[in-house]
């Protein structure tokens, strides 16, 4: 990759990294998440794979679903899902709910929320966004 400028070296890694999940491969996934980490490094790595996820969640429904259900052990999956925690977080307090009221974390990176708290976080989130809060977040079912 050193012939590459970072532009082509990104966008290479983009394809890559979304032929494997195509494949459906875990264990193909985690060796090219390995194989980037250790040529760019992690930071560079987490940024390839978010971009990959994101551009999923766009064009590749099925592809992001089972990226979404099985590479929950890559890192660069746990700071994109830590991320998307925090956006939820933040935007649910902005609109006024509480922590440990309204909605809860659980150690596994979902957020527990009333009916309310969904509704009102999804109704104010692009359709991306929407996307990635649809997988963290849940609703009790009613006692």
């Amino acid at each position: 990759m050193d012939n590459l400028n970072p532009k082509e070296e990104f966008n290479l890694s983009m394809n890559l990294i979304i032929g494997a999940l195509k494949l459906q491969d875990k264990e193909l996934v985690e060796s090219c998440e390995k194989t980037l980490t250790e040529l760019l490094g992690s930071k560079c790595t987490s940024d390839i794979i978010t971009a990959v996820v994101f551009q999923l969640a766009q064009t590749d429904p099925n592809t992001f679903d089972w990226a979404w259900r099985n590479l929950y052990s890559l890192d660069a999956c746990q700071h994109l899902i830590e991320g998307i925690v925090m956006f939820a977080v933040k935007k649910l307090i902005n609109q006024g709910f509480i922590l440990g009221q309204d909605f809860s974390l659980s150690p596994t990176g979902k957020i527990w929320l009333c009916q309310e708290a969904k509704a009102a976080l999804l109704e104010k989130s692009s359709a991306t966004d929407c996307i990635f809060l649809k997988e963290i977040l849940q609703v009790p079912p009613d006692i």
